[in-house]
């Protein structure tokens, strides 16, 4: 028996390595984003734990099992709150979020307006968006939902997108 899980083993392993010779001589990612997806909206991991965060399993009828904070899971179902007034940077900031979190499993993203936009000195638009996003797990989803500052150049394009502390 023994015999067989190590010949199954060395075989797995002689299928995949040049799997992995290929990923490791790919050239960078080319994303939509040049920055690195907040903690408060990537999938639930070490670092919103490390943050004091936390996330229960619940059983939502019609949905299933879903894991987030009890704020995320309280809101399911239901619209996020969009603040009026104008906001130049939703679309830009949902179409980058959602670049990067659909590589993690994310299924769905809801985005509104959490306050009315402002320029800096340079000419930068940043406003407040709130995000809800899903994400596909075995047996379970998870529901992430938070606050973030979006920064939009003239041009429309995304300069940064953050939790605000």
């Amino acid at each position: 028996m023994l015999t067989r899980t190590l010949i199954g083993a060395a075989l797995a392993l002689a299928v995949t390595a040049p799997c992995w010779a290929v990923e490791a001589n790919k050239a960078p990612d080319e994303s939509a984003a040049t920055w690195q997806m907040p903690w408060q909206i990537s999938p639930i991991s070490s670092a919103s734990q490390a943050a004091g965060e936390q996330t229960i399993l619940s059983f939502v009828p019609g949905t299933g099992f879903v894991k987030g904070t009890p704020t995320a899971l309280a809101s399911i179902g239901q619209p996020l709150n969009n603040v009026p007034g104008p906001n130049r940077t939703i679309n830009v900031c949902r179409t980058t979020v959602w670049s990067e979190a659909s590589k993690q499993g994310a299924k769905e993203i809801e985005v509104v307006s959490a306050g009315p936009e402002r320029r800096d000195r340079k000419g930068d638009y940043f406003a407040p968006v709130m995000m809800r996003l899903t994400y596909t797990r075995p047996f379970a989803y998870e529901v992430r939902e938070a606050m973030l500052i979006c920064v939009v150049n003239r041009a429309g394009g995304i300069v940064d997108a953050y939790a605000p502390e």
